[in-house]
């Protein structure tokens, strides 16, 4: 609609600058220069009408015109044979003896803002002259133009022809009410005056295909307002020697893998400036909101062929489409994290620990988030059926580093994994008892050293244990698992004197060493 008031608007004004009726251009010329550039020109949509017999002394009445924009001032200028009468600017005129024998028309000029003004001319009605001379009569056809004639046409112009790009059309000259009008004519293209083509033919070009063209038909006479015309409108169609064509072809680049981008090289199209809209698609389906020259794989695209149609447009032009060969995505790169994984708890037997998964990326619009899955492990080698997110450690994991590997899984990706750093679990604790049967024995004899080794939660400890007169190494043995951590030790040869003995625990992997309280043996001399 705001098209067609812009269009009708620059026609009115080149009519009525045609017959130097706008205010303020000072030739056509300027005006026809003026109107491409102006995007919401001043325009007529009606004119004003008198009412009113005419009669000296009888009332007439004007109507305001109706513009093509609101908000226009108006103002009006009442005319006796096209000039100007002093004072009659109201919206009423009363015809006086010395209009007798005239025309009297209204003028009404639109001014709004920096717009230029336009003038709308009312239709004429005549005064009767004194002595009851017919105002109707048109006068002699041959005779020269009468000030009460109006211009009008008898018969519109028409246009005539195939509406086609480079085929002939021809616009028929109108009749007029008038002998000796001079007419004109300007082409339209989409009701804008197309430049030069001012001949009562014209042949359409590329330019007009896909556009609607008209003739505007101007009747002009001295001394009478001009008046202008436009015929119909034809629709010049788009013909199959304006459409766009490929110059080279379309092809989907990238990896392909899920989560990376693809882009496009090509589509070049004749005529070179021809602009392009692109739709991806899926399994030849339009995929919703994928329409810019580049494409971000999804996880639903794993497993389907992925194009892209590509369409070329110019104005006037007939759109043209190609579509690019398919790409089969592959599955996405393993996913990484943000913050690494880890664990939390205490390295004790008995105790829990926890595996944190985590954050793995961001989901958004790429697909749901990862799921976890865990392996804890003692020492690098994975533990039996220990894949829970938690795990209590063994006494099997005293002594050793404990790790969890976190798996993170999402579709159409490879699994990320990531091991933690290692929580090293502490030895069981040990306890070394040593006593003897005597306090005191003679010399020659042997001492008889009894050692208990204990540990927590193990039943049967084992290990090296070394049985040590102060500093000095007196005996070597291994706990084995049958003792169940007893066992005796013979002490001979011990020269008299006080013995300070203890015995010492040499640990294990899983249990920690120790070493007992002093105990004293006196060995005494013979008598």
């Amino acid at each position: 609609m705001h098209q067609f008031t812009r269009a009708l608007g620059a026609l009115a004004i080149s009519a009525l600058v045609s017959a130097g009726l706008v205010v303020g251009l000072s030739t056509p010329a300027q005006a026809k220069d003026l109107l491409p550039g102006v995007p919401d020109a001043l325009a007529v949509v009606s004119g004003p009408v008198l009412s009113g017999t005419g009669d000296v002394g009888s009332t007439l009445t004007r109507t305001l015109p109706v513009w093509n924009i609101v908000g226009v001032t108006n103002s009006t200028q009442w005319l006796s044979d096209g000039a100007p009468i002093p004072g009659a600017t109201g919206a009423t005129y009363v015809p006086t003896a010395a209009d007798a024998g005239s025309t009297v028309q209204a003028a009404v000029t639109g001014t709004l803002l920096s717009l230029v003004p336009l003038t709308a001319y009312s239709n004429a009605i005549p005064v009767p002259a004194a002595g009851g001379a017919d105002p109707g009569d048109p006068g002699d056809p041959g005779d020269p133009a009468d000030p009460t004639d109006v211009l009008s046409a008898v018969l519109d112009p028409v246009l005539n022809g195939n509406p086609a790009v480079g085929s002939l059309l021809t616009v028929t000259a109108p009749v007029w009410s008038l002998p000796g009008v001079a007419t004109t004519y300007q082409w339209l293209r989409d009701g804008v005056p197309i430049p030069g083509a001012d001949d009562p033919f014209y042949v359409p070009t590329a330019d007009d295909a896909g556009h609607q063209v008209s003739a505007s038909v101007r009747g002009a006479l001295l001394g009478i307002p001009g008046v202008s015309l436009v015929t119909e409108s034809l629709g010049i169609p788009l013909s199959s020697g304006s459409a766009v064509s490929p110059a080279s072809d379309v092809a989907v680049t990238g990896t392909r893998k899920i989560g990376t981008v693809l882009a496009l090289t090509g589509p070049t199209w004749e005529p070179a400036d021809a602009t392009n809209t692109y739709q991806w698609l899926r399994d030849e389906a339009p995929i919703a909101n994928a329409t810019a020259a580049t494409y971000k794989l999804v996880p639903a695209d794993l497993g389907h062929a992925i194009s892209v149609k590509v369409t070329g447009h110019k104005d006037g032009w007939t759109d043209n489409t190609i579509t690019s060969d398919p790409v089969t995505p592959v599955t996405g790169d393993p996913i990484q994290f943000l913050l690494k994984p880890g664990l939390t708890g205490t390295g004790k037997v008995g105790k829990l620990l926890t595996a944190d998964p985590g954050v793995w990326g961001s989901a958004g619009e790429d697909g749901a988030p990862p799921t976890f899955s865990y392996q804890w492990s003692r020492n690098g080698v994975a533990i039996p059926g220990a894949v829970a997110q938690t795990y209590q450690a063994q006494l099997a994991d005293a002594g050793r580093s404990l790790t969890v590997t976190v798996k993170a899984t999402r579709p159409a990706y490879k699994p990320g994994t990531f091991t933690t750093a290692g929580i090293t679990v502490a030895k069981v604790a040990t306890s070394l008892q040593a006593k003897t049967a005597k306090s005191t024995i003679k010399k020659g004899q042997a001492a008889v050293l009894a050692l208990l080794l204990k540990a927590p939660g193990v039943a049967k400890p084992a290990g090296v244990v070394k049985v040590f007169d102060g500093k000095k190494l007196l005996k070597k043995l291994t706990l084995a698992p049958g003792t169940r951590g007893r066992t005796s030790v013979r002490l001979a040869g011990l020269k008299p004197g006080l013995h300070r003995l203890t015995a010492v625990y040499a640990g294990s992997p899983a249990l920690a060493g120790t070493t007992s309280k002093v105990v004293k043996l006196k060995v005494a001399s013979k008598k």
